[in-house]
């Protein structure tokens, strides 16, 4: 019994080390340790085994007493192999996961739907690489739903197509279109749709975005960049413009909206004088304000009729989350009816950090339209000690303090003269930023947000997301190590535990 227990023990062991792996795609100490542990415990039950046979080879019959086991693991690897077999040349297949992980999303069907004409996908593996299977079954699915032709290509007999397309490891995917090309190194879904959107033909339209007041920068590539806003606009047909405030006299005619990321320092009068014309002419404005910075776009957006107050939310519904004190990084999950928050709902979150609240007050006309589209839980208060949250420090509640539900989006609709303006304000940037723009649901509603200011309604849609439509934040790796201890340590021991036990039970 003590050998059987070690071997079950060892499985334990290597499948939670494999989950681990295959859930992170990191061979962290978690993985290594339970891989490390469970290989020795399947080898010395294997060396036991081996001793234990050795010892009655010499029986008159120990050749019969080991041929049935050997036949048995023999005709179980040539079934197994020939499953394998089986089911990759078999364009048979079944989606089990609980998330439908397998099913292209709406967004990806709409992508293949709007291409030209015929896309050729070629993907460049090596032989042996375990990633290929599943880009095949991608590739595969892909070509059903829409105009793609998949073929393969040997990396080490194409080395003249992949200097030309940049390829440089395996499993990398090239769309070829009229002439055009896109390189995916690693490809998922969602990388294949932003490819997909980039090579169909589209009307760009031209986003400006306002420098030079601290804001968040769309060239800079690290965690607390923008550049994955930038190319996600780029993909959804955005050309990208860039403006100086402090030498703002007007906004160029050509601009479709005006994206406004985290300005840190006050914002020159002349400047928002421009801004304020710019909408009664019927632009559009996108504004992300964060609190502890006061840069008088926020009296701007007063005069249109929000409230910013310069304040914290805080959601104890939230948790702590990234070190921080609990709730004053609110994961969103209430939401009113409207386009820049279509198909979002308690199951598909926003997360922001360090949020200021935004109150739709008081309509400019009567004809106006202002709405808050985002929500706290009902449980949210607000912290006027800016600077201790900043700092992390947890903000004390004030006694008598009821909680309410606080809008953090609100957009607002005016019919002008010159044209229809519309704004989306925000009370947070860093959701958008390289760290956090692909956490749960953020970078669906930046891009929807533009999308709604721009006039482009039939853009909005929700985007495939890396591993699974509600990953938790910040990303399901990051998730998973977060969860090592008391979510995986304790069950794996408590499971190994209980079959020690149950086999014991069995052999008395």
């Amino acid at each position: 019994m003590t050998v059987r227990a070690l071997a079950l023990v060892g499985l334990i062991a290597i499948g939670f080390g494999l989950g681990s792996y295959y859930t992170t795609r990191n061979l962290g100490a978690f993985t290594a340790v339970n891989m490390a542990a469970g290989a020795l415990a399947l080898l010395l039950t294997a060396g036991w085994a081996l001793m234990r046979g050795v010892r009655g080879a010499g029986g008159a019959h120990a050749g019969r007493r080991l041929l049935r086991p050997a036949l048995l693991v023999i005709a179980a690897l040539v079934a197994a192999f020939a499953l394998e077999r089986v089911a990759h040349r078999s364009r048979l297949q079944w989606d089990w996961t609980a998330e439908r992980r397998y099913e292209l999303a709406a967004a990806t069907r709409d992508a293949l739907a709007s291409l030209p004409g015929e896309t050729a996908a070629t993907l460049y593996f090596e032989d042996f690489d375990p990633r290929v299977r599943r880009t095949r079954l991608l590739l595969r699915t892909l070509a059903e739903s829409g105009p793609l032709r998949v073929r393969e290509r040997r990396l080490a007999e194409s080395a003249n197509e992949a200097d030309r397309y940049g390829v440089t490891r395996s499993n990398s995917v090239v769309l070829e279109l009229d002439g055009r090309f896109e390189t995916v190194d690693n490809p998922t879904e969602g990388s294949l749709y932003e490819a997909l959107r980039l090579l169909a033909r589209q009307e760009e339209r031209t986003l400006y975005l306002a420098r030079g007041e601290g804001e968040g920068d769309p060239s800079r590539s690290d965690e607390s960049g923008y550049s994955g806003l930038g190319a996600a606009l780029h993909a959804e047909g955005y050309r990208l413009r860039e403006f100086v405030l402090a030498a703002l006299d007007e906004v160029p005619s050509d601009a479709s909206a005006v994206l406004v990321i985290g300005p840190r320092r006050p914002i020159r009068p002349r400047a928002l004088d421009a801004l304020d014309r710019y909408l009664e002419r019927g632009g559009s404005l996108v504004a992300l304000l964060d609190p502890g910075s006061e840069t008088g776009l926020e009296a701007l957006l007063v005069s249109w009729g929000f409230a910013l107050p310069d304040v914290v939310v805080v959601d104890p519904a939230s948790g702590s989350v990234e070190g921080d004190p609990p709730g004053v990084n609110p994961i969103l999950f209430n939401y009113a009816k409207h386009p820049v928050v279509q198909g979002l709902d308690s199951r598909k979150m926003l997360f922001l950090l360090r949020a200021r609240p935004v109150f739709p007050a008081r309509k400019p006309t009567p004809e106006d339209e202002l709405k808050a589209v985002a929500f706290t839980s009902q449980r949210a208060w607000l912290s006027s000690d800016v600077g201790a949250v900043e700092k992390g420090l947890a903000p004390e509640r004030p006694p008598d303090t009821p909680g309410e539900y606080l809008p953090v989006v609100s957009i607002g609709r005016y019919p002008r003269e010159g044209g229809e303006a519309r704004i989306v304000a925000l009370g947070d940037s860093d959701f958008a930023s390289n760290r956090y723009l692909r956490a749960l649901y953020n970078l669906d509603l930046i891009l929807n947000a533009v999308h709604w200011a721009t006039e482009r309604e039939a853009s909005i849609t929700l985007r495939p997301k890396a591993l699974t439509p509600f990953q938790f934040p910040l990303t399901p790796q990051d998730s998973l190590r977060m969860f090592y201890g008391v979510g995986l340590v304790i069950p794996e021991l408590c499971l190994m535990a209980a079959a020690v036990i149950w086999l014991r039970r069995r052999s008395a």
